[in-house]
């Protein structure tokens, strides 16, 4: 039974390819998962039961299509899939592990393992290549198989700088094989782009016409096209500029949250974003991200329910369009809890600044090593991808925010009557002394400077 094939070009180079560092794809709809399935299938069948995969991704949520790709191409030819494991068993015993790698030190879990082959699919999301290189040394078997160590990317992401540095510079056009200075081992990148994919552009003849709509020019010209030049190298933010932590501080001289939200309400195509912030001596902690799109009277409950949650001692909302009708609501209190709260906004004049020039004036605290993202998050592939493309991304939203909150902390720098635990909080604990009956009155926050927008 044949369940699945190679298409002519580069799936099939894919497959034929003598060299064991491979990048494959450069462009979306390149075929670049079915690649990576169909090698392993056609390897393990080859190679037999002896024969040991890894197949990646940065995050479970991601391996989910991979999981549903592989049944449709595994399953009738008497593979079983073992849930909870994540493993394939094939019919002659072959196993395929499906990983996340979500922390780079998750890399070093896999240092006793032995595989033949390694996949790791849309190699863009990673910032560095550290962990990816650990699985490399994993490659070894005494079987004699020849070890298969295969990157899929596209341009634009996280780790643009380094897979554009590593394989593609050395011959841009690719299908020739360069030679690592330093070890002497021979890598390939094999584009492959959407009109190679003629399964995709048969049933599916819209796809293009939805990624013409989906982003600005350069960026269709990068998933189109695989050009790797569309983009500059890792955007105005770097990614090896983020700073990682695993465990937040115990505590926080303050906590802030910023708020970039759709100028009109009937603009449900933009997203709001909330950015909450633990600040320190060394930095300023992300600890959240809320991504949404949704009307005004959304929109006002969704400011309401993470202030209950986080109970910031600052809440920045940029003081136009709809963010001066959610600045004036707040003021005036919200219902929570059946009491009435008022909200300590901080209303931020962007001064006719562009975006552009606000991410630049505060691209040196990340370069700095002053801005730590966690190394764990359900929003931080995205939050990662759009700082690192940006200003080329479709959506700046969570660039917004995120300037908007450095700047004016790093302008205000303030003292507390207390510090702030930086910790989740729900239901009525949330509104501590921040009742509007209480002694503390209207927010607890003492600056050296006042506290202005930019």
């Amino acid at each position: 039974m044949i369940t699945w094939s190679p298409q002519p070009g580069p799936q099939t180079a894919l497959l034929t390819c003598p060299i064991e560092d491979i990048l494959y794809g450069g462009a979306r709809g390149g075929g670049k998962t079915d690649g990576f399935l169909g090698k392993w299938l056609m390897r393990s069948q080859h190679y037999g039961g002896k024969s040991k995969g890894l197949f990646v991704r940065r995050s479970m949520p991601e391996l989910d299509e991979v999981i549903g790709r592989s049944q449709e191409i595994f399953t009738p030819l008497g593979a079983t899939w073992k849930a909870q494991k994540s493993t394939w068993i094939m019919a002659n015993g072959a196993m395929l592990r499906l990983r996340s790698l979500e922390r780079d030190a998750d890399a070093g879990k896999y240092q006793g393992h032995s595989y033949t082959d390694i996949y790791i699919d849309e190699g863009g999301n990673f910032p560095d290549p550290a962990p990816i290189d650990k699985l490399n040394a994993t490659l070894r078997n005494p079987y004699g198989i020849p070890s298969s160590f295969n990157v899929s990317a596209n341009p634009g992401g996280p780790g643009h700088e380094w897979i554009k540095k590593r394989y593609i510079d050395p011959a841009p056009l690719g299908m020739r094989p360069v030679t690592d200075e330093s070890s002497g081992e021979k890598r390939i990148y094999i584009p492959s782009r959407l009109e190679d994919n003629q399964l995709l552009m048969q049933n599916d003849p819209k796809y293009i016409a939805r990624i013409r709509k989906s982003g600005p020019s350069w960026l269709v010209q990068a998933w189109l096209k695989g050009d790797w030049n569309a983009t500059p190298e890792g955007g105005l933010l770097k990614a090896q500029w983020f700073k990682r932590y695993n465990v937040q501080p115990s505590e926080f001289l303050r906590v802030i949250q910023s708020w970039d939200t759709a100028y009109k309400p009937e603009q449900v195509n933009d997203p709001s974003v909330c950015t909450t912030w633990g600040e320190t001596r060394q930095g300023w902690y992300l600890l959240d991200v809320f991504r949404e799109r949704m009307e005004y009277p959304a929109l006002k409950r969704a400011a309401a329910s993470l202030y209950e949650a986080w109970r910031p001692q600052g809440v920045l909302i940029e003081d136009k369009g709809s963010g001066q009708s959610l600045i004036q609501e707040l003021k005036a209190g919200v219902d929570m809890n059946q009491s009435k709260v008022r909200i300590p906004v901080i209303a931020i004049d962007p001064k006719g600044i562009n975006k552009v020039d606000r991410v630049i004036a505060v691209s040196s605290l990340f370069e700095a090593g002053m801005v730590f993202l966690p190394e764990v998050a359900p929003w931080l592939l995205d939050y990662e991808i759009e700082l690192t493309i940006f200003p080329l991304a479709p959506h700046d939203d969570q660039v917004d925010s995120t300037s908007q909150f450095l700047k004016w902390a790093h302008e205000n720098q303030a003292s507390f009557d207390f510090a702030a635990s930086g910790k989740k909080r729900v239901g009525a604990e949330a509104l501590g002394d921040n009742r509007i009956d209480s002694d503390k009155g209207y927010g607890s926050v003492r600056g050296n400077n006042d506290f202005r927008g930019y």
